[in-house]
């Protein structure tokens, strides 16, 4: 990794004066949703309201089973015609086979586009750069923007940045012009410090919405729209308290890097005690480390935590860009 992130131990902080970066983001894959039932079909499957979207907006929701847990997270916005949305690669063909299940009996076409390249691009003069290549930049009013052959998403959370949905083409004149060139850990170490759930594949089936922050998220679920995959939990949990269970953002020192999956240790006094599931996991730089972790959500601010068996690990709790509303 390169010096994008600047993580400075005595603040925990991401800095946000970067340098103008071009990110290849492999670790996530593209899918689209066409056919005359295509809207109707994920209003039915998605946990957010799908009908309410318009064509200048992406939103961040969830896919879940019949009992409420998720088979992964994804980002929803128009396209072609259609719908497309990213989630993560390694969970991309269980999601879609899942997603699959029920489409024969509509009409519907989803697929998952491996020709497609997504790129994202952060750091200083992040839009002047862009304004050379496109006529028209997205923002916080206008979050899509399509461009011939391109889509650009734009994101305001932990600082401006772009997600670019393009050909390989238009990606190959893309690269040539930016000086600097970033890997999808990244994009990551950055959803991670904005609150957004990585959902990978050794987690799917793992949590309901609420327990990876969904519920903080603008129109990540929707209580007020009809029936849809996993609703009863999902309900459950906001009206009768039945999540215990929140993502954290943790930081601080390790030699190595925990597996998505794992748990990490949380001491106790003298003790340490195993807890929680890790999401995602990144070197911020050598020696720090940025954790993406669900855990009980009554989890004391001050605690402190390591790797599993690292006796020299420690890692505190990070503020994210949001607060959790109180379950009613």
């Amino acid at each position: 990794m390169t010096s994008l992130n600047k993580f400075t131990p005595a603040t925990c902080e991401i800095d946000h004066q970067l340098p103008l970066t071009l990110m290849s983001l492999n670790d996530w894959s593209f899918i689209t949703a066409t056919g005359v039932d295509a809207e109707k079909y994920l209003q039915g499957q998605l946990t957010a309201d799908i009908a309410t979207l318009t064509a200048q907006q992406h939103i961040f929701t969830a896919h879940c089973d019949a009992k409420g847990k998720m088979w992964s997270t994804l980002r929803l916005f128009h396209y072609n015609q259609g719908f497309g949305y990213i989630l993560r690669t390694s969970v991309a063909v269980k999601q879609l086979t899942e997603l699959k299940k029920y489409a024969v009996f509509s009409q519907i076409t989803l697929s998952q586009q491996h020709n497609t390249v997504l790129l994202g691009v952060a750091g200083q003069g992040i839009r002047d750069a862009l304004s050379s290549h496109f006529s028209l930049l997205p923002d916080k009013e206008k979050h899509v923007i399509h461009l011939g052959q391109a889509t650009l998403l734009h994101f305001s959370l932990p600082f401006e940045r772009f997600l670019i949905v393009t050909d390989s083409a238009t990606a190959a004149e893309l690269t040539k012009h930016f000086p600097q060139h970033g890997d999808s850990q990244q994009w990551l170490a950055f959803d991670i410090a904005a609150g957004i759930a990585n959902i990978d594949v050794e987690n799917s089936e793992q949590f309901i919405p609420q327990a990876v922050n969904l519920q903080a998220l603008p129109a990540s679920i929707s209580f007020q729209k009809g029936c849809y995959s996993g609703q009863e939990t999902v309900a459950r949990a906001k009206y009768r308290g039945a999540n215990k269970r929140a993502m954290f953002w943790l930081t601080g020192t390790a030699n190595t890097l925990p597996k998505t999956g794992d748990a990490i240790e949380w001491k106790i006094g003298d003790n340490w005690r195993r807890t929680g599931t890790v999401l995602a996991a990144v070197t911020m730089t050598k020696g720090f480390i940025s954790v993406q972790v669900v855990m009980n959500n009554d989890m004391p601010k001050e605690s402190i935590f390591r790797l599993v068996g690292e006796t020299n690990s420690q890692l505190t709790i990070q503020p994210l860009p949001y607060s959790l509303p109180e379950e009613e």
